[in-house]
């Protein structure tokens, strides 16, 4: 692919400007990509996504992504789980918060936004033993979702969708 240099991406003093409604990447006169996403964040398809290199509970890191102005993984497709599923996997001694919990212990697993998780793109992991049964939270691991307690220290993946 040929780059070329653009200047109706320069503002007055030579700087590029930022089109944050262009998916595609916008390309400076010294030829730097410049992506869609924030600074360390992964763009794939309509997301961006964030790993986070710290350790949390996984309400400290909702709070975390929020604060970002994103939220913990939802996965919505095969697609995604398989991108998903390969950065994790170069991590394998890692595990991620993803923002799927089950707040009533009979009820469904949500994602955050409050839809219900499809069983047909992946199957949740039971961890749970007998004496504690309240995995209410699930984290992906070598691209398998398990139940784990909420207040485990992990890893985290916040998600903010790119604008249309």
């Amino acid at each position: 692919m040929a780059y070329r240099s653009d200047l109706e991406h320069l503002d007055e003093d030579g700087y590029t400007q930022l089109d944050f409604n262009s998916r595609r990447p916008v390309v400076s006169e010294k030829g730097v990509l410049s992506s869609p996403c924030p600074p360390n964040w992964i763009t794939h398809e309509k997301s961006c996504y964030l790993f986070s290199t710290s350790l949390d509970s996984w309400n400290s890191s909702k709070r975390r992504c929020s604060q970002l102005g994103s939220n913990l993984l939802k996965i919505d497709s095969s697609k995604e789980l398989e991108f998903i599923g390969r950065q994790v996997s170069s991590q394998p001694d890692n595990s991620f918060w993803i923002g799927l919990s089950h707040p009533q212990t009979e009820g469904p697993w949500l994602w955050e936004d409050g839809s219900i998780v499809s069983s047909k793109l992946f199957q949740i992991r039971s961890t749970a033993t007998q004496e504690n049964s309240s995995h209410n939270c699930a984290w992906i691991h070598m691209s398998i979702i398990f139940d784990q307690l909420c207040n485990v220290s992990s890893y985290s993946i916040c998600e903010k969708k790119l604008s249309v």
